[in-house]
């Protein structure tokens, strides 16, 4: 069976809920493009519809050369909501992103947490595809319907899980271990990973090898993927494969 593995991209202001600031967006998603355009790699972004509205144009340039998902409006934890405003997050950050990138099917909660009693919203808005989910998660629940059991549990949709945590990149020891996983790989990241976040007031493990170096160890990483016969695919690929 052919491997494959998923680039996707988070992307929302710099490291919630430490910072308000928005650099990952200005500086890091270019310095991230140079890197897909070197290795001809096409990724699934997940946009905040907060990010949406304030960088339009960012949205129209990743939506003409990649793929497209929703990642919620303001950032906030799902499993913190009722129902009321859980639908009108999903609703609102639906409609932001279709209005600039026409359709959308695939859906991410923040911080990889989306209570159940919650799918049916996406089901109702369209989405196809849910990847919030993740196998490193201690407690999570790793699902990728099956059955028709799983089909009622899920309301219908794909879950396709994350296989590893965003910072496995830039940890030590980290970038062996992502080359160890098993196929399907699914990595993700965000913007801001990718500018030097080292003098920011934020958690060590997003301090480090932030920036360059990131982005050295990313296009390294690209490169064992690619000289390994894995075959990239896009999020919304899982519905053919």
């Amino acid at each position: 069976m052919m491997r494959t593995v998923t680039l996707t991209i988070d992307v929302e202001p710099d490291c919630p809920p430490y910072l308000g600031t928005y650099r990952g967006i200005e500086s890091g998603l270019p310095a991230l493009f140079e890197v897909l355009e070197k290795y001809d790699v096409k990724a699934t972004f997940f946009i905040t519809g907060d990010v949406a509205s304030k960088y339009p144009q960012d949205v129209a340039k990743i939506a003409g050369r990649h793929e497209i998902g929703c990642h919620g409006y303001s950032h906030t934890r799902f499993d913190r909501m009722a129902f009321e405003e859980a639908a009108d997050e999903i609703e609102k950050s639906t409609a932001v992103l279709r209005s600039l990138a026409g359709r959308i099917i695939s859906f991410r909660a923040p911080n990889l947490i989306f209570p159940e009693r919650f799918l049916g919203l996406l089901k109702n808005n369209g989405y196809l595809i849910d990847s919030s989910l993740a196998k490193y998660k201690i407690g999570h629940l790793y699902r990728i319907h099956a059955s028709d059991k799983d089909d009622d549990l899920n309301n219908g949709l794909l879950r396709v899980p994350v296989s590893a945590t965003s910072s496995m990149l830039r940890l030590p020891l980290g970038s062996g271990i992502l080359r160890r996983l098993d196929s399907p790989v699914i990595l993700f990241f965000h913007p801001w990973e990718f500018v030097d976040m080292s003098g920011e007031p934020v958690r060590w493990d997003c301090k480090i090898n932030t920036g360059s170096r990131a982005l050295e160890r990313l296009g390294s990483l690209i490169g064992f993927f690619k000289n390994n016969n894995y075959r990239f695919c896009t999020i919304s690929d899982f519905l053919r494969l």
